[in-house]
């Protein structure tokens, strides 16, 4: 609003005065943005996690930049992140009508519709950009979630194996890779990605947290336990893993350890706190929590 009087204030005065105008002329055009530059302070907001800033970013960069399908892409993950599924999806079909080619916005919309629980519209989407971008590790991966979510299992697997063949370095997909072969009940390449994840990325709490509930499953409790307090030791107030460690404490008989997790837990999650508490005390059978 403030650089708004400026400019009518600006207006008035080269009115009245053409030398003062044509200052004012080259002032403006340093002031004023380019399409990208409000696209570059779109992502900035999008990262800091100031969201309705970056729909106002956007918002100017497509007024700007009406053919730049990216700047719709960027604005419907942006209503994504605020929950706005519709407007995302609204959006995100525009990217691609813009410019029909555009991988990434099928993606996007595949990804987007994937969070909506419209599985089927995910896979067509993801599908779309895989063809159109036969190296997209991304696409894969989600074409991989989501083929999970529909137990197609053999398939999600297959899927993320072409995301690690194009991305070795992906903790993320390694981690996706060995939670969908762990279900399909194939432990040793689970544990194996488990493991690669964690290497790739040292401080990923909640792989770690999912490979102490592998271990578990597998009566594998001292492994268990060490993957389960270096979450915690990460990120001390990630609640899942405080749980799973008062579970595995509890299974072992170590009640005085599990009440430790327990007070720990009431100021963290206290519905979590509640359901070890029935264990602790009214002799629940408990299931760890993964995620």
């Amino acid at each position: 609003m403030q650089r708004e009087r400026f400019l009518t204030l600006a207006l008035v005065v080269l009115l009245a005065n053409p030398y003062a105008a044509a200052l004012l002329a080259q002032e403006g055009s340093q002031l004023r943005k380019t399409g990208s530059e409000y696209r570059s302070d779109g992502l900035q907001f999008y990262r800091a996690k100031e969201f309705e800033k970056a729909v106002e970013a956007f918002e100017r960069a497509i007024s700007l930049q009406p053919e730049i399908a990216e700047n719709y892409n960027d604005l419907g993950l942006t209503y994504a992140a605020l929950g706005r599924h519709d407007l995302a999806i609204d959006t995100l079909k525009h990217a691609i009508r813009v410019s029909p080619d555009f991988a990434v916005g099928y993606c996007s919309l595949g990804s987007e519709y994937y969070q909506t629980d419209n599985f089927k519209a995910a896979i067509e989407f993801l599908q779309r950009a895989i063809l159109l971008r036969p190296d997209y590790a991304l696409a894969y991966n989600n074409l991989g979630a989501t083929l999970f979510e529909l137990d197609k299992r053999t398939e999600a697997i297959e899927a993320y194996e072409k995301a690690i063949r194009l991305t070795p370095n992906w903790a993320e997909a390694h981690r996706n890779l060995a939670l969908a072969s762990y279900k399909q009940g194939d432990y040793k390449k689970s544990f194996d990605h488990f493991e690669q994840a964690v290497r790739l990325k040292p401080e990923f709490f909640e792989a770690y947290n999912e490979l102490g509930v592998a271990h578990y499953y597998r009566r594998r409790y001292r492994e268990a336990a060490e993957c389960f307090i270096k979450a915690v030791n990460i990120n001390p107030k990630y609640a899942n893993a405080v749980y799973n460690l008062g579970v595995l404490r509890l299974t072992l008989q170590q009640k005085g350890d599990a009440i430790a997790q327990y007070h720990k837990l009431k100021t963290l999650d206290a519905g979590l706190a509640s359901v070890l508490y029935g264990g602790l005390y009214k002799g629940m059978l408990l299931n760890l929590r993964e995620k």
